[in-house]
């Protein structure tokens, strides 16, 4: 099973060059703004890729879908499963996603230092591909000279040793890198400057 993985299109979707795959993992932030149309117009794309499934994990952008106002999108929603702390089965692979950043509550799924701490402990320890949106401390998580990640979310991951953990949020760390059992993907499909995109990072499973 070939999982094609991207992140932080920022409305430039169409800017992407998308492999074929079986499933289409986007790890969030795919509006600018987080209007309804913006939603409106990534999930017409999304939903229109030629992949049998294509998961969703909003990020601190993506404000439409933090209030669950799914019913104007139901066009747009076929074969398309977005993950809000939720679990997806799909032949015997557990994904598990989350949106939720330290960030705070003027962004989009946003908590408090107080709240982060614990939320990690939702993950189902029989995930085996866990998506947020937000990376875990220092792993492919600098930008602007500090760390963008989350020390709880690594070391609940740590704990866990998934065999994927995909995230995005971090532009100037696209890549990917396996540290003990676990390989961690920054699918990130811009850097800072949305000039040239990041090509897609393939998971043959």
């Amino acid at each position: 099973m070939k999982l094609i993985c991207i992140a932080d299109t920022h409305t430039r979707e169409s800017l992407l060059n998308i492999p074929d795959g079986d499933i289409l993992i986007h790890a969030g932030d795919f509006s600018e703004v987080g209007t309804f149309r913006e939603t409106k117009a990534f999930l017409s794309w999304f939903s229109n890729q030629n992949h049998a499934h294509k998961i969703l994990v909003p990020g601190n952008h993506d404000f439409y879908l933090e209030k669950e106002r799914y019913e104007k999108l139901k066009p747009y929603l076929e074969n398309v499963h977005i993950l809000i702390n939720e679990s997806l089965i799909i032949n015997d692979y557990h994904f598990w996603g989350s949106p939720n950043t330290s960030l705070g509550e003027r962004w989009a799924f946003g908590l408090k230092v107080d709240q982060i701490e614990n939320h990690w402990e939702k993950i189902p320890r029989k995930a085996n591909i866990i998506i947020t949106h937000n990376p875990p401390y220092d792993i492919l998580d600098h930008t602007k000279n500090k760390h963008a990640g989350c020390p709880y979310l690594r070391r609940q991951i740590e704990h866990l040793q998934p065999d994927y953990h995909i995230f995005g949020h971090a532009h100037d760390n696209y890549g990917k890198i396996k540290l003990g059992k676990t390989t961690y993907i920054n699918a990130t499909s811009f850097d800072d400057k949305y000039i040239t995109p990041n090509k897609p990072i393939i998971i043959n499973l």
